[in-house]
């Protein structure tokens, strides 16, 4: 048993129709029971509201009368009866008051504290908020209405309740929280005060100082700082509504998940004095469809007994058609429920035949010897996803594959690949520049090693048009491999856009080089390449394709039919085989997003810390490295005879410069004190860009990012947004030859040195965005659209010391759906699921053909930022074994189980029980907090009252 006090509030009261069958009021204050067996025949929520009451009225504390609603101009409404029933008369007199239950529940139980409970929800809150008229209006009324109850109910109404709820806030310049604390000030100044009762107010759950942003509107620390005419907290009890984590529109889960409340409870110790917090429990629980698409609905504990025990099954409520309430065509089922150790509630599956969990899914492992698909977790929660996708080349018609080539000159062969579906084994040649050496007797330089060059030659059948598809290797970033085909120049490298994806990761990949005319003999020579670029085979074909694509996993589905109740012989129940669908529903439970742009270049800084033999790191400053290259010239060899070298033409090479060391911790390091540090791409880049750089001041200094940068070997051209926590402004800035311009700044705000923020600036056709996190604190549009045409881009910092956690390049030009999955049964591919519709064609590397901030602006197109159970297939049933794979069509999209069941209706339930009670009790105790409020009286498993003290037991 706990110590902890526990309160509630009506909802699930009788009507007076109702309770007129149990008592009549005779006068003020004496009630005539005439049926005190009545209750037994209301519906489940009243009759166990009535019942918890006769029984553990004395381990209530504290009750709150959910009942008074409040318009957006501050007149107060009966919340039951609806808006248009004013609580007040034109005389200021109370004409409709609660429910005749309520007031029963009063007279008759004096030692419960009883809250009036002000209740206003949505946009009136904003109005609120914003007006001090409406404010005066609430005030008035309320106070009127609380003086009126006193009298009627004396001793008994200790307190008054703020239930202001709305699920989104405005930015924070629209000064909600503290526009809300002082609003709460006038409450307990100009009511409880002068009436002598408590305050108590009610929030929703927060994890963090504004966070989430959505509750920044009600944040605990603004709130905190108030305080009443008499020097007090502004607020005497503080209720957090630690529930509805999972709700009627989230995927399934526990309404307050451990995880969740550790973190929130953590937040309130922060804050709050713990002795004077609610934490709030949810009494009932949700079921939602996996058949379909749709929100979940509430579950009691009594109608969870009921699913249980086989005497509920799905329905399809009352089709506009007919109007009749409709069930659907499946036996009534009797369900276990399994037990969810972390959050202690119970898991009901109904209808479904077939369920997996993420570690029974069978991950088809590497393609290309490339990992392609992976388990991963967030928040304790294990997820499957495909972090990018990758190429799984379909070829038609194969007319050649040409893998052994003729090398000769200055050359390596830096790999050697094998792929997927092929026999033959292609080895890179990677040719260089011709090397020489210096005579200098005879001061110049004679050949040592002539030029690398590859021959290819090959036969067809017939001569024709053939598509000439290449095996290649891109190590870094601007690879380029010259061909001579049957005479004919092209090089590989200059047709494909900048945001092509096989440069680096994958490196080894089929290039498509168009369409050509072939002979019966041909040859290829390949020249000299650039930047570590290898060729390594050709494919000649009639027709290629990509084939981009996210992993694969695979489930064996095993259906059996299922048992229900049979006849009852002996007082035993036997059972009977149930019927069984025609039809049954594949359900992803999933995590889609809104498409993104596409990703150039990610890193990490950790790989490249890796150590050699002797235990040192292989880099120890990035710009050391073929992707970022420090600014500045470089003589490579050559042929000219210089100071007793062989040297060629010098070249300008690189945009970086400083000291960017890595580290196995996932991030790099750069001391900028007293200079300026910047670490950017080897490349300059021709589209609207789209970046971001994870990035921790460790001083104050200036951090941000450079874009736009112009001009081999120099560091200080092209734009940049900068946070300077010296000056504490954000600026938007662009130097060139020397001089810089600031173009537009902003107040930084909250943000701290030493703590990590992310940076991102975003272009489409001259305007910039640049934000910290979600947030954009500059929005600037640049008329000299001519300095946005090419360049390369980075992280940046002056004057501190700086970690960089991830540097990430995208562009705005192209954009990576993260939605689509299809199922493969018996190696029957099913239709893909889950495509949005767009007017925007794909391209032929799977990017939807958009340029812009937003492609889904203006479509009507809603991805939940969330886990929903999706539909994706919907085939004939069958009884036994079969194996089913899941494609992940695009990258990012997270599947967290599978499910199988009756395509006419199948569901899970989530419910808290005594179980679950006890598991956050336990916490909220921990925490010393005042106790526990339950939402609601009537809903709840009813054991939760053996668990909890009378008054007299504490």
């Amino acid at each position: 048993m706990t110590s902890m006090q526990f309160m509630s509030w009506s909802l699930n009261e009788p009507s007076n129709a109702q309770f007129q069958q149990y008592a009549v009021e005779t006068e003020p204050g004496v009630w005539r029971v005439d049926n005190p067996n009545a209750f037994l025949n209301w519906g489940g929520d009243q009759k166990n509201f009535w019942i918890a009451f006769l029984k553990h009225h004395q381990k209530i504390s504290s009750f709150g009368l959910h009942d008074f609603g409040v318009r957006s101009d501050g007149t107060i409404y009966s919340y039951k009866a609806g808006t248009t029933f004013t609580v007040l008369n034109d005389e200021g007199q109370v004409q409709y008051w609660i429910r005749d239950s309520l007031r029963y529940l009063l007279d008759s139980y004096p030692s419960i504290e009883w809250f009036l409970q002000a209740v206003c929800m949505g946009a009136p809150v904003e109005s609120m908020l914003d007006n001090e008229s409406s404010q005066t209006t609430f005030i008035h009324q309320f106070r009127l209405i609380t003086e009126q109850y006193i009298e009627r109910f004396p001793n008994r109404i200790k307190g008054l309740e703020i239930d202001f709820e709305k699920s989104s806030s405005r930015p924070r310049e629209f000064r909600e929280a503290e526009k809300y604390r002082d609003f709460l000030a006038r409450v307990k100044n100009e009511i409880a005060i002068p009436l002598g009762l408590k305050l108590r107010v009610n929030l929703h759950a927060m994890t963090g100082d504004f966070n989430p942003y959505w509750y920044q509107w009600t944040d605990y620390r603004t709130l905190a700082t108030g305080r009443d005419k008499n020097g007090n907290d502004i607020c005497d009890e503080w209720q957090i509504m630690s529930y509805d984590f999972a709700h009627n529109n989230s995927a399934p889960g526990p309404s307050t998940p451990v995880w969740w409340l550790q973190q929130v409870l953590a937040h309130v110790n922060n804050v709050f004095r713990n002795e004077n917090v609610w934490i709030g429990n949810a009494a009932y629980g949700r079921r939602w469809p996996l058949e379909a698409k749709r929100s979940g609905t509430a579950v009691r504990y009594w109608q969870l007994l009921m699913w249980q025990n086989g005497i509920f099954k799905h329905n399809i409520g009352r089709p506009a058609d007919t109007g009749a309430f409709t069930w659907v065509e499946q036996s009534y089922i009797p369900y276990c429920g399994f037990h969810d150790d972390e959050s202690g509630y119970q898991r009901t599956f109904l209808h479904c035949y077939d369920r997996f969990r993420v570690d029974y899914g069978k991950l088809q492992g590497a393609y290309n010897n490339q990992s392609v698909i992976f388990r991963s977790t967030y928040q304790g929660q294990r997820y499957i996803t495909s972090f990018s996708k990758h190429q799984r080349s379909k070829f038609s018609g194969i007319e050649a594959i040409v893998h052994n080539g003729t090398a000769r000159g200055n050359y390596t062969t830096p790999t050697r690949w094998t792929p997927d579906g092929f026999s033959q084994t292609f080895t890179a040649y990677n040719t260089h520049r011709a090397t020489y050496r210096p005579n200098h007797d005879l001061e110049r330089c004679e050949l040592d090693e002539e030029a690398g060059n590859v021959t290819y030659s090959f036969h067809l059948n017939q001569p024709g048009k053939y598509r000439l598809i290449a095996v290649v290797y891109f190590p870094y970033l601007n690879g380029k491999i010259p061909l001579t085909i049957n005479g004919h120049m092209y090089t590989i490298g200059d047709d494909v856009p900048d945001w092509y994806p096989f440069y680096v990761n994958p490196d080894r990949h089929f290039y498509d080089c168009g369409e050509w005319d072939l002979q019966i003999s041909n040859t290829i020579q390949v020249g000299v390449t650039e930047d570590s670029a290898a060729i390594m085979g050709f494919v000649i074909c009639d027709h290629f394709e990509h084939g981009m694509t996210g992993g694969y996993v695979e489930y064996d589905v095993n259906l059996q039919a299922p048992y229900k109740r049979g006849t009852i012989e002996n007082g035993i129940v036997t059972k009977e085989e149930a019927s069984f669908p025609q039809h049954v529903t594949l359900t992803g439970e999933l995590l889609r997003r809104p498409p993104r742009p596409a990703i150039v270049w990610e890193d990490l800084f950790g790989p490249h810390a890796r150590l050699n033999a002797n235990g040192e790191k292989e880099v120890k400053n990035l710009v050391e490295t073929p992707y970022y290259q420090r600014a500045r010239m470089v003589t490579p060899s050559g042929n000219q005879y210089e100071n007793r070298q062989c040297v060629g033409t010098a070249e300008l090479v690189g945009y970086s410069n400083g000291n960017w060391e890595p580290f196995a911790e996932n991030y790099c390091f750069a001391d900028a004190r007293g200079q300026s540090a910047q670490l950017l791409l080897h490349k300059e880049f021709q589209f609207n860009p789209h970046i971001e750089a994870d990035a921790t001041a460790l001083d104050s200094g200036q951090v941000g990012i450079r874009f736009y940068a112009k001009g081999k070997g120099q560091t200080g051209n092209g734009y940049l947004f900068l946070a300077d926590f010296q000056s504490r402004q954000y600026r938007l800035v662009y130097q060139s030859n020397g001089q810089s311009q600031t173009l537009a700044t902003a107040p930084i705000g909250t943000l701290q040195v030493g703590s990590r923020y992310t940076y991102r600036v975003r272009v489409h056709n001259g305007r910039i965005l640049c934000l910290i996190g979600s947030n954009t604190v500059i929005d600037y549009t640049d008329q000299s659209t001519n300095r946005m045409d090419r360049g390369a881009h980075g992280i940046y910092a002056s004057g501190c010391r700086i970690r960089c956690h991830r540097l990430h390049v995208a562009t705005n030009d192209r954009y990576e759906p993260m939605e689509k999955v299809q199922v493969i049964v018996d190696s029957q591919e099913q239709p893909i699921a889950l495509e949005e519709s767009r007017p925007y064609s794909y391209d032929e590397l799977g990017y939807l053909v958009y340029s812009g901030f937003n492609p889904d602006q203006g479509l009507g197109i809603s991805i939940s930022n969330d886990y929903e159970n999706l539909p994706i297939a919907t085939i004939p049933s069958w009884i036994g074994e079969k194996k089913v794979k899941i494609r992940l069509a695009d990258a990012g999209v997270w599947l967290r189980s599978f499910y199988v069941g009756d395509s006419e209706g199948y569901s899970i339930a989530w419910n808290s029980d005594l179980e679950g009670f006890m598991t956050t009790l336990k916490m909220i105790e921990d925490y010393g907090c005042k106790g526990v409020a339950m939402w609601t009286v009537g809903q709840e498993d009813p054991r939760v009252f053996t668990y909890l003290p009378g008054r007299d037991d504490r």
